[in-house]
């Protein structure tokens, strides 16, 4: 399905896996995403640099809106970058370019949140 509301594009894909990925090229599309169909996302991975919104004002909004985990991405390794997205709320700041290895390791995220929100 791919649509465009104005705000920017997005984009879902489903494979043959247990994933659906859904794909905002704007912040704020995926803001608005997130708040129409709070429960029906497991984990949000951004980019800290994004033309409309930077990652961290994303963070803040979706943990004061909702309990997901958020990874951010970007290619700046400033220890103060990755330290402020870790005060911030992040579960885990990658450092573009991210290892498929590590891509692989995303779903650890989910089970930690589901399990602190069993408890």
């Amino acid at each position: 399905m791919n649509s465009s509301n104005g705000n920017g594009s997005m984009s879902t894909a489903s494979s043959s896996g247990a994933w659906n990925v859904t794909k905002c090229n704007k912040a704020e599309t995926a803001l608005s995403v997130l708040r129409e169909h709070k429960n029906e996302f497991d984990i949000v991975i951004s980019d800290v640099h994004m033309p409309d919104m930077d990652g961290f004002e994303l963070l803040k909004h979706i943990n004061s809106e909702m309990d997901l985990p958020v990874i951010l991405i970007s290619a700046d390794a400033r220890k103060q970058v990755v330290m402020k997205g870790v005060t911030y709320g992040a579960c885990d700041y990658l450092i573009k370019p991210v290892r498929i290895e590590t891509l692989k390791n995303i779903w650890q995220h989910v089970v930690r949140k589901k399990a602190r929100n069993t408890f």
